[in-house]
């Protein structure tokens, strides 16, 4: 969103029509994280930035006893890097690849995946404070970019059944933490992902009220994703993830990005922007789309 320049909108009403900073910049303003209530984007122009071909990058991973130690070095270590380095930490369970040892598929584990956006050559020094913790699995190292950006596709295999919600953090707390690893670490399906995305940084360095996209400040996004194959096993599956983002809603800011919740209600979608931003989002929905054609999403109703 940060590097949309302009975009090609198709109306409600059927007029192709350009959103950028000088043509219609209430539409621009409000696509940049309003989701798809305003119009069917047909073209994007984005700001590039060169990166790769070859990075460095890769996953590494913890059992999961060893989340006491790994998950509070990963908010330090996020906490201070710069603006080249980009990792994600997830509680998960360790997949049925060639790369892990038998022994040790469908067990819980931490990976860390990362992607260094600087020179390759620079990568291994900063990642050295989460390789020193241990990891019993070790696979960073120079990567294609394109391979970083698959290394997380063999866990979102197709037709699960599926199960979301999300929140922001401005910390996470020691109380916070304890609270997380205490069942994050402890998933019903081997399926089952609970992902820590560390925020601030550049993101935090653009305006809040740049464009509908907020909640820049918080320190870490966590997306409780949990999968299972078996529809008989729903109620549970739901309810565990219920439970768990339901535990941690007090060290959370109220904000979420909207592609990472389920349908959680108008009140939900209100509150992942503010009272502020949903009443402008809601004013520019009754300009561009005042019957609401656009409905079939996280629904911004219009004013």
């Amino acid at each position: 969103m940060d590097n949309l320049i302009s975009a090609d909108v198709v109306t409600a009403d059927g007029e192709l029509v350009q959103a950028s900073a000088a043509e219609n910049p209430d539409l621009f303003w409000a696509i940049r994280g309003g989701g798809g209530n305003f119009g069917i984007v047909t073209r994007f122009d984005l700001q590039l930035h060169e990166v790769g071909p070859i990075v460095y990058g890769g996953i590494i991973a913890f059992p999961a006893e060893m989340a006491p130690a790994v998950l509070p070095a990963y908010r330090e270590f996020v906490r201070n890097a710069p603006d080249e380095v980009g990792s994600g930490l997830a509680f998960m369970s360790a997949p049925p690849e060639e790369f892990v040892p038998k022994e040790a598929w469908g067990m819980p584990m931490i990976g860390i995946v990362a992607c260094y956006a600087g020179p390759a050559d620079e990568g291994e020094a900063a990642y050295k404070p989460l390789r020193d913790l241990g990891p019993i699995l070790d696979m960073y190292g120079p990567i294609p970019y394109v391979a970083v950006q698959q290394l997380l596709d063999g866990g979102a295999p197709k037709g699960m059944q599926n199960y979301w919600t999300a929140d922001f953090y401005d910390d996470l707390t020691p109380e916070a933490m304890e609270t997380l690893m205490a069942v994050a670490s402890k998933p019903i399906s081997p399926l089952t992902q609970v992902i820590v995305i560390p925020g601030g940084g550049a993101i935090a360095r653009v305006p809040d009220n740049a464009m509908a996209f907020g909640q820049r400040q918080a320190a870490f996004n966590i997306h409780y994703l949990s999968m299972w194959a078996d529809p008989a096993d729903s109620d549970k599956n739901i309810a565990w993830t219920r439970d768990l983002a339901g535990a941690m809603k007090k060290y959370a800011t109220g904000g979420a990005y909207l592609n990472f919740i389920a349908d959680e209600g108008t009140a939900r979608i209100e509150a992942a922007f503010g009272a502020e931003k949903y009443e402008r989002l809601r004013e520019i929905k009754k300009v561009w789309d005042p019957d609401n054609l656009f409905r079939l999403n996280q629904n911004i109703a219009p004013a």
